[in-house]
């Protein structure tokens, strides 16, 4: 008797202590839409994210519902956040990276914003945008303030030829942006060799990010051409390109050799003004104003202009450091790193910090082939490049911002 007492004592205390959900398989539904196994690896890049949970709260309960709502990011920055020297810098940048790993797992909305910076590059760097014959890209020298307005920071002008400017395209969507001036003049606008529509450049005044939107066309790929159709100038600042499905959607604006003061405007912030509010925005700066021997106290403060104009339209906003280049740039790197933190603190704003993801430490880094190519080489290979990483070290930037930015 005694016995069966303890055997009946012992099952209720198991049962107490182990309750039946924890070993007894189920049948009730379980939701995994978004669900992944943890891995060691993606717990690690987790580590380089600050107060990710609580500042990101709108963007994460957007992506809960990305399958009603487009879900928007924008990633604002220098040649970093560029891609520069990378082999492929729609796919292989950070911000290529990491669009494709998002889009993979919460639907892909489109291209985005395609700035017609990328016409200004060299070939290696695969751009979408083509300049014609006698076209240049205001905006795109080294020139760290004063921007010259538009929504992406810079604007082609057709200097009164009438070479085509075309744009290589996949979505079902295209809004292309163009700028207003009194010199301006028409164009005829061509899509896969049909023409849609004319855009008129003249204006009684300097306006910026003037839209016209073309639809119904298939989820491939696509070929933009505009014609001025006289010697008058023609200003095309880019082209957002979308997909009728829902999904996430990310815009980047990102120009080599800028600081962070470079968006701080009027023009831009009227710009910004008349564009939709993104869920998200990531802003990357430092490694031009460490260069440059910027301030600490300035950096900060051009930060925070930019963080507070986001947080004000309603977005959530992230800071996303750069990795530490070799201290022929800058030895005194780990001081700008501080600053982030800083606003991420009295901003409420968070931090992925690829700074410590680099190991803090230059030639670690580079060791490990995480830094970039010679100077306008785009090999994608590694260990010559004192500031920039490779493709190996965007795939990893992109990975640990990834990994934060999901659910």
């Amino acid at each position: 008797m005694g016995e069966k007492i303890f055997i009946i004592v012992f099952i209720v205390l198991f049962c107490v202590i182990f309750p039946m959900s924890s070993w007894v398989k189920t049948n009730f539904p379980v939701n995994t839409s978004y669900e992944e196994k943890t891995t060691k690896k993606q717990i690690s890049y987790r580590e380089y994210g600050y107060n990710i949970e609580g500042s990101l709260y709108k963007y994460k309960n957007a992506l809960k519902n990305v399958n009603r709502k487009r879900v928007k990011i924008y990633c604002i920055g220098e040649s970093n956040t560029r891609g520069e020297y990378s082999s492929d810098e729609i796919n292989k940048s950070w911000v290529g990276v990491m669009k494709s790993l998002l889009q993979n797992q919460y639907g892909n909305a489109g291209e985005g914003f395609i700035s017609v910076y990328e016409g200004a590059l060299p070939e290696g760097t695969k751009p979408r945008w083509t300049l014609g014959s006698g076209w240049s890209v205001s905006g795109a020298s080294k020139e760290f303030t004063s921007n010259v307005g538009g929504f992406g920071g810079c604007f082609a002008i057709s200097s009164g030829n009438k070479s085509p400017l075309t744009l290589k395209f996949i979505g079902t969507d295209l809004e292309l942006l163009y700028s207003r001036a009194k010199d301006g003049g028409t164009a005829d606008i061509v899509i896969d060799g049909k023409k849609v529509g004319i855009i008129n450049c003249l204006g009684q005044s300097v306006t910026f990010s003037n839209k016209v939107h073309y639809s119904g066309l298939n989820d491939e790929k696509h070929e933009l051409r505009v014609i001025p159709s006289t010697n008058s100038n023609i200003f095309i600042e880019g082209a957002v390109a979308s997909s009728s499905k829902m999904g996430v959607q990310i815009d980047k604006i990102a120009i080599s050799s800028k600081m962070a003061s470079y968006f701080e405007g009027n023009f831009t912030k009227e710009v910004w003004n008349a564009s939709q509010k993104p869920d998200l925005v990531l802003l990357s700066f430092g490694l031009n104003e460490a260069g440059n021997g910027v301030s600490f106290k300035e950096y900060k403060e051009s930060m925070i202009e930019l963080v507070s104009y986001w947080q004000k339209r309603g977005s959530d906003v992230c800071l996303v450091s750069n990795q530490k280049p070799a201290d022929s740039w800058t030895n005194n790197w780990p001081d700008y790193i501080k600053v982030l933190y800083e606003i991420a603190d009295e901003y409420n704003v968070g931090v992925i910090d690829i700074y410590k993801a680099y190991f803090e430490d230059y030639t670690a880094a580079q060791k490990l082939g995480l830094f970039g190519v010679d100077k306008n080489d785009y090999s994608g290979n590694s260990g010559k490049n004192t500031a920039h990483p490779s493709d190996k070290g965007y795939e990893y930037i992109g990975e640990v911002i990834y990994e934060n930015l999901k659910l």
